[in-house]
């Protein structure tokens, strides 16, 4: 019930944010200029004048309309000690770079998967271009703030919300399978169609460290190296060109096919390197860590 609140609150108030910034764009530059001979013209500009707005408008959501809620239910419905419940504590270092390793490698995988269904919808390549606007970035500057924005928020807000709150309380009742759950809903919460396979096998991913380590620090970990690198490869030189080339480019399938099998080799890595949270007969051990100060 919390997590449908938490979503209903997130979804309206963002696109009542971000109506209030366009408009505040919009009356101080009096809009798109006329330039834009084409549709396609028009579409590209209208992206771009809009792009920040939408970054300040998920940045500030985020925050105050996804995390702060769900503190709130935490606390309220749930207990005083917030930090313990989303079990944000230490963990060895070696299961934050094993889950970021993990991630690493999973996202040829994932691209291979988008590009896949584009291909077979014949998805217009321009609307793709429109649509990666938002994350493309061509000087340091705004490299930074799309990485505040896209990478930095959602791994404490996203992970604090699927994982810390969602997962953990389904987890109470239905034990493992609530990384599956919570992983599908993450896909399903992005609303990206051509996405949603890849996202939801990435939440599942990112759900099974959380159960794993009982700590939500791997998972928050593993979301910002996924998303650094998707932001990454959209990093452009002012001339449109890609700053690298080879993230740009895609990975040929028996890379992709290489790149998945070391991503699975590594999640089995994880499942033995956190085979001490668990005890013989498969139940999970206490989980009374202490949370991070």
């Amino acid at each position: 019930m919390g997590f449908i609140i938490v979503g209903i609150v997130y979804v309206y108030a963002q696109g009542l944010v971000g109506f209030i910034i366009l408009a505040l764009q919009h009356s101080e530059s009096g809009g798109v200029n006329g330039s834009a001979k084409t549709i396609l013209d028009l579409l590209t500009a209208k992206a771009v004048a809009t792009k920040n707005p939408i970054r300040y408008s998920v940045f500030i959501s985020e925050f105050i309309f996804m995390l702060v809620p769900t503190i709130w239910i935490i606390r309220r419905w749930h207990t005083k000690d917030f930090l313990r419940y989303i079990r944000f504590r230490r963990v060895p270092g070696i299961e934050i770079l094993l889950a970021i390793a993990a991630s690493l490698f999973f996202f040829p995988a994932s691209s291979a998967i988008s590009d896949f269904f584009l291909r077979e919808l014949n998805f217009p390549d321009f609307l793709m271009r429109i649509n990666s606007e938002l994350f493309t970035s061509y000087t340091p500057g705004e490299f930074f703030l799309v990485i505040v924005v896209v990478c930095v928020t959602p791994a404490i807000c996203e992970e604090t919300l699927f994982r810390g709150y969602f997962q953990r309380t389904l987890e109470r009742t239905i034990g493992a399978k609530s990384l599956l759950i919570a992983g599908i809903l993450f896909g399903l919460y992005h609303m990206r169609p051509l996405n949603l396979v890849s996202l939801s096998i990435l939440g599942i991913m990112i759900g099974f460290f959380f159960y794993r380590s009982k700590s939500i620090l791997p998972g928050m970990a593993a979301h910002f190296t996924n998303n650094f690198i998707a932001v990454l490869s959209v990093y452009r030189l002012p001339d449109g060109k890609p700053r690298i080339p080879f993230l740009s480019s895609g990975l040929s399938l028996p890379l992709v096919l290489l790149a998945i099998m070391a991503s699975g080799l590594i999640i089995l890595l994880y499942y033995n390197a956190t085979r001490r949270n668990f005890t013989d007969a498969g139940e999970d051990a206490s989980d009374v860590s202490t949370s991070l100060s």
